[in-house]
């Protein structure tokens, strides 16, 4: 029963050609302990059961809304979610995802004992055989400012510049969209201007939303937006948060060693030759900063010096590594 006193939070759901797990996340959601929500399903030309699916849904709880669209891709049914949401809140979830059934009363209940502006838990990728794994640290909460978000999001155990693992007010979204032309890191760049608009952030490690490692999970292609977006994401560090620089150094150049290595498993380095000249010069000016901060172990720094002096046998180095370790999906 929804509670008047509850602030109403709008879920977002982009929904496309998912019919194998539509049921089970639109589940979750509507089991959900906070009760006060309105789901917007947003059919992206599904060409699949979706789409009837989403329908019968909506006949099953008067909180679901649909809407159908011609095909335009992630970013922008995101965006047509954000234009019809009348919620004072804003969530995200994937239609391929489920979460557990405290997510959104734990990040409003954070939301209101913080006083803050943008609430984040974590998440536990859950792989085809339904095992689940968390690299978050565990039983970490706090409450911080932009500036310390900015170090948060660019070292490993806490949050990411992922969109579903938020709630945030809708005023931080007046104004900001996500970017249609993108094709993969659509994320980023809003949630980059998410940490930087809100005055109040508060994290907690526990993981309440369950990312699906699907066979096509990791098949995002080859794209430079990420890199593109970490680079504006320290320029941004360097103007308003200075004392984060390194931090935002070390994001930066992960992002762009994260491509270099998708473009060596892809064997493109001839096509993307560009972004390798690119990579080695960004290595060079912002290793030593990373360094000096000692943000990096041992072994990484080797990896990303052998990047910037041998690219070629760094290639054959990380071939042989993900062949011994292919269960390792990133880096």
């Amino acid at each position: 029963m929804t509670m008047p006193s509850q602030p109403l939070i709008s879920i977002i759901v982009p929904v496309y050609n998912v019919e194998r797990y539509l049921d089970q996340c639109m589940q979750s959601l509507v089991c959900q302990t906070y009760a006060n929500l309105e789901i917007i399903m947003v059919d992206d030309g599904s060409t699949d059961s979706s789409g009837g699916k989403c329908d019968t849904w909506a006949e099953r709880d008067s909180r679901i809304r649909v809407i159908h669209q011609s095909n335009a891709g992630l970013a922008a049914a995101r965006n047509t979610g954000l234009d019809a949401a009348a919620g004072v809140y804003i969530g995200f979830v994937d239609s391929d995802d489920h979460v557990l059934p405290d997510m959104f009363g734990t990040l409003m209940r954070n939301m209101e004992n913080a006083d803050a502006d943008l609430s984040i838990v974590s998440y536990a990728r859950e792989g085809l055989d339904g095992k689940t794994y968390c690299n978050a640290l565990p039983g970490k909460k706090m409450v911080m400012t932009s500036e310390d978000a900015f170090k948060y999001v660019n070292i490993h155990g806490y949050f990411y510049v992922v969109a579903w693992d938020k709630l945030a007010k809708k005023e931080l979204f007046d104004g900001l969209r996500y970017p249609v032309d993108a094709q993969y890191a659509e994320d980023s760049p809003v949630t980059y201007q998410l940490l930087d608009r809100a005055e109040r952030i508060v994290y907690e490690s526990a993981p309440l939303y369950r990312y699906r490692m699907t066979e096509g999970s990791q098949s995002h292609g080859i794209t430079d937006k990420f890199a593109q977006s970490t680079g504006n994401m320290l320029e941004l560090v360097r103007r308003k948060y200075p004392q984060d620089e390194p931090y935002a150094a070390y994001g930066h150049l992960e992002s762009i060693v994260g491509t270099c290595n998708r473009i060596i498993l892809a064997h493109k380095r001839k096509e993307w030759s560009g972004f390798e000249r690119y990579a080695r010069v960004r290595l060079r000016d912002l290793l030593p900063l990373v360094e000096k901060y000692g943000l990096l172990s041992r072994s990484q720094l080797l990896q990303w010096k052998l990047l910037v002096v041998s690219p070629a046998l760094y290639s054959v180095m990380y071939r042989c590594y993900k062949r011994r370790h292919p269960e390792i999906s990133s880096h």
